[in-house]
């Protein structure tokens, strides 16, 4: 799985998540890709890989939205109504 320099760029621009973040992100992708082509994959198989692959990614997204904004987010440091 070779990941591409330009796609983890973008991925930085878009999201503002870190490059390593994007990677994450990339790999995230790329398994779920990868999970969706196994043979006799079940409804539910498939309902819990999605879950647990969007839960990742709520995470890698809470950090980013976090960092951008620590005054609004009552768990950061940074929050200010304390």
């Amino acid at each position: 799985m070779e990941e591409n320099a330009n796609g983890i760029a973008e991925r930085v621009r878009k999201t503002g998540a870190s490059e390593q973040e994007a990677r994450i992100l990339h790999h995230l992708d790329e398994a779920g890709r990868l999970f969706y082509e196994l043979p006799d994959l079940t409804r539910t198989d498939l309902e819990t890989c999605t879950g647990h692959v969007s839960a990742l990614v709520r995470v890698l997204a809470s950090r980013v939205a976090e960092r951008e904004h620590p005054e609004g987010w009552f768990f950061s440091e940074g929050h200010t109504d304390r």
